[in-house]
């Protein structure tokens, strides 16, 4: 006797994302740098291993949905080769998986507000000094968190603006953001398995 399968859900096929080419798609990427000084082998290896995956799975996305137009990454405030200068100082390993995008027709666009920017900057080097007051440091967490959700409020409302219809675009943040789409853009969270490796990697 045949068995039923209930509750499956059938993917959509090539064809059915290519016909409904009038929506807008975002591919969202977490993001990861390179850190500053010294970077462990352990860590540079898992990183390595992350962006190849990311960019096995974009290149997948792409084929099926569509190709990526245009390139949003948190810390750009500026479009063009302004941005492409951007990131290229912010981490090599990035900058090699947007540079590939860039030799396909895509294009940057800077999603940040300029002064919330600084204002990030400026608190990141507050929170790297050794506070004596708890009370001063409190403040200065609480404005960080607050900083951080206006800028996420900002990227959103650029992203919102910025992409058109039938247009892909990809966006490089960190996970732990508070970003929010427009309900017609469809989103695709890309999170590959060297994620996790990640993730177990900052806990501990």
């Amino acid at each position: 006797m045949n068995r039923k399968v209930l509750g499956k859900i059938e993917k959509p096929s090539v064809e059915e994302y290519r016909r409904d080419d009038k929506k807008r798609r975002i591919y969202l990427v977490p993001l990861f740098v390179s850190p500053r000084g010294s970077l462990r082998q352990d860590y540079q290896n898992k990183l390595k291993k992350y962006w190849k995956q990311v960019e096995a799975r974009i290149s997948d996305l792409e084929e099926k949905i569509g190709k990526v137009k245009k390139i949003y990454c948190e810390m750009v405030d500026k479009s063009g080769k302004e941005g492409e200068e951007i990131v290229k100082r912010m981490d090599e390993i990035l900058w090699k998986v947007v540079k590939n995008f860039l030799d396909k027709g895509a294009n940057i666009v800077g999603v940040e507000d300029s002064v919330l920017l600084q204002e990030h900057f400026d608190l990141t080097r507050c929170l790297s000094l050794n506070l004596k007051s708890t009370r001063v440091a409190g403040f200065i967490a609480n404005f960080f968190s607050q900083n951080l959700k206006e800028r996420d409020r900002y990227i959103s409302s650029s992203i919102n603006k910025d992409l058109k219809q039938g247009e892909v675009g990809i966006v490089f943040i960190r996970e732990d953001n508070f970003v929010e789409f427009a309900r017609d853009i469809e989103v695709f969270r890309i999170f590959p398995p060297a994620l996790d490796e990640l993730r177990h990697f900052f806990q501990k």
